[in-house]
């Protein structure tokens, strides 16, 4: 091989378990939201806010979909996901809050894939208890801490009622819901009633990752390493939930309703809406027959496709998958209309967490676009912050 083959050769990392890098000073001079970080209490201490039977029979986390742990992939057996700890109590939020440079936190419920338990009441009793822990044990300890109403998708009647149980507490600034291949997806008319409990309070919605590929398909049994899971089929499912909202006419019925993407991804965005818009361009005729379309009498999306993403729809920002070239990184983040769409997320306590640095050490972002990724889209997000 010449020397000038050796240097055309791509530089090769080896795979190892790694630390996030120091919280950087910096992040100190902005005012900081993180937009998804996993709480989860004792279940001990999350029963006692349930109703019989539960109480006295859930004496552990119910059974939920089987689906492959990343313990063997993170190589620390037994901490599951909570690699960096678990916050169990408000004490524990406010202490990684302070660790980590952070002013204000919305949790997201830290269960294993909470909507994929197979009986749909179990998952109403969680839901209930998780929320009303937050009302009498959390949110009293500091205004740094706000949540999201944990309810019960698979149930839209259900779900219905809990977020019109709760949404008046002002703790809660929106609905915590999940996309995967287990589910069916949210977008579909079969939710409305959900929709039409969060259009009452003004409320946004978060769908975040649960499960992955549909459990015993083939795409699930020929998967073997939490890359594919995790890494790919949560793009897809995310995707996939995002196209049934658009395609589906829930915007046109609910112009008003805002989506927060948690953990999907977002590289992926300038396909998607390039491929939709022309794929609807040229097959609009079957939209009139989905339900929504059905009810109102109209024909077609009363916009493109893409142009519901930038309306209605803003991501996490947690995995940040920096590319390596920084001229390309830009690229990205203008492709993907970051400045506006971007909320920032640490993804505590997950092996994917990821500090705040990213945003602060990058010098090619401005300040001000710093300013609106770190708090400012959150706070013009969620409305009651």
């Amino acid at each position: 091989m010449t020397s000038e083959e050796k240097s055309a050769v791509i530089e090769r990392e080896i795979g190892k378990i790694i630390q996030p890098h120091p919280i950087h000073p910096k992040g100190k001079e902005f005012e900081v939201i993180d937009s998804d970080f996993h709480f989860q209490p004792d279940w001990d201490t999350l029963r006692k806010y349930m109703k019989e039977p539960f109480q006295s029979k859930f004496l552990r986390y119910p059974q939920v979909a089987s689906e492959y742990a990343p313990d063997q992939a993170i190589g620390l057996q037994g901490t599951g996901q909570n690699v960096q700890g678990q916050a169990k109590t408000a004490a524990d939020v406010l202490r990684v809050l302070d660790d980590n440079y952070t002013d204000m936190v919305i949790l997201s419920p830290g269960f294993q894939r909470p909507q994929s338990m197979f009986n749909e009441p179990m998952i109403t009793a969680v839901a209930s208890a998780y929320n009303d822990y937050l009302v009498h044990e959390v949110f009293p300890a500091s205004d740094r801490i706000k949540g999201l109403i944990m309810i019960n998708q698979r149930d839209p009647v259900a779900g219905a009622a809990e977020i019109r149980r709760l949404a008046h507490h002002p703790g809660f600034v929106g609905v915590y819901s999940e996309f995967g291949g287990t589910y069916e997806p949210i977008g579909s008319a079969k939710h409305d009633p959900i929709y039409d409990a969060l259009a009452e309070f003004d409320l946004p919605i978060s769908i975040h990752v649960g499960t992955f590929w549909q459990q015993w398909s083939p795409l699930s049994i020929g998967s073997r390493t939490w890359v594919e899971l995790l890494g790919v089929s949560s793009a897809g499912t995310c995707m996939a939930f995002m196209a049934s909202m658009i395609m589906q006419g829930l915007f046109d019925k609910y112009p008003k309703q805002k989506v927060l993407v948690q953990e999907g991804g977002y590289w992926w965005l300038p396909d998607l809406m390039y491929r939709m818009d022309e794929l609807y361009l040229d097959h609009p005729g079957d939209i009139q027959f989905v339900e929504r379309k059905l009810e109102s009498g109209e024909k077609y999306l009363k916009k493109l496709p893409s142009e519901y993403i930038f309306e209605h729809f803003r991501f996490s920002t947690q995995p940040m998958c920096k590319p390596k070239n920084n001229k390309h990184f830009a690229y990205l983040l203008e492709l993907c209309h970051a400045e506006h769409l971007f909320l920032y997320s640490s993804d505590w306590p997950h092996a994917t967490f990821d500090p705040l640095n990213w945003v602060v050490e990058t010098d090619f972002i401005p300040e001000d676009m710093q300013k609106k990724i770190l708090s400012g889209n959150a706070r013009e997000f969620y409305k009651r912050l």
